[in-house]
């Protein structure tokens, strides 16, 4: 081999020396590096969308559910306004209401009412009276004075059912035939439970058909001429037979 020969061959670098192989190496490797980072951005932008999407569904449905139940509510109160009604206060029967059967269609905490034979203040003035946190009817006549009520809301002559299942039902007054289905019922229980079968809502002792004080579960047969049931405190009744 000649000098020139020698020259060149000892002159020739090894590819991975040269300079432009490095340059490649990095570029593979930066993209290397960037795709998961790529990857997990494009994911984690999916999975964000895929949360807004199903809280935007959610939030639709909840929406929808709001005002389904808000609708029936204003249905509902129209329907108790549409009749004789009343709200709290002190009335003159005849005057400032009438006679007839009303009913509060909500539960109201701290409830009372009286039936009044005069306005002297007097307890033999108080025909019959309640106390209840709980839906309560009352029938006023037409012989009575006046009529008292406190902190039980609206109190309206619609007598259509306060219960979705006229089968089970909890604590208040209710009607016969309309709230509740006349038959066998056992109670779930509580402490001090009263209950009573009642011809009438006058609310006097006469009325009464039978009743039962307890601390443990009850079974009552409700025959279908009773015309309400009264519940405090006894938990959920349900229907056996």
């Amino acid at each position: 081999m000649d000098q020139k020969e020698q020259k060149t061959t000892k002159n020739k670098k090894p590819f991975y020396k040269k300079w432009w192989f490095w340059v490649i190496v990095v570029i593979v490797i930066i993209i290397a590096v960037s795709s998961p980072d790529q990857d997990n951005q494009s994911s984690n932008s999916n999975n964000n969308n895929q949360i807004q999407e199903n809280s935007t569904t959610e939030n639709q449905a909840n929406n929808v559910e709001v005002d389904a139940d808000k609708k029936a509510e204003d249905a509902a109160l129209e329907k108790a306004l549409a009749v004789p009604h009343f709200e709290d206060g002190n009335f003159i029967v005849g005057t400032d209401i009438e006679p007839g059967t009303y009913r509060t269609r909500k539960a109201s905490s701290g409830c009372y009412y009286s039936r009044l034979s005069g306005f002297g203040g007097s307890l033999d003035e108080i025909i019959s009276n309640e106390n209840t946190d709980s839906p309560a009817v009352v029938t006023i006549a037409d012989t009575d004075k006046g009529f008292k009520s406190n902190r039980c809301g609206l109190w309206t002559q619609d007598l259509s059912a306060i219960t979705e299942d006229e089968t089970t039902f909890g604590d208040g007054i209710f009607i016969v035939g309309t709230d509740i289905e006349p038959g066998t019922y056992k109670s779930t229980g509580g402490q001090s439970c009263y209950y009573s079968r009642l011809s009438g809502f006058g609310g006097s002792l006469g009325e009464i058909i039978s009743n039962e004080n307890t601390d443990s579960s009850a079974i009552v047969t409700i025959a279908s001429s009773d015309k309400g049931f009264k519940s405090s405190r006894c938990g959920t009744w349900t229907k056996v037979e």
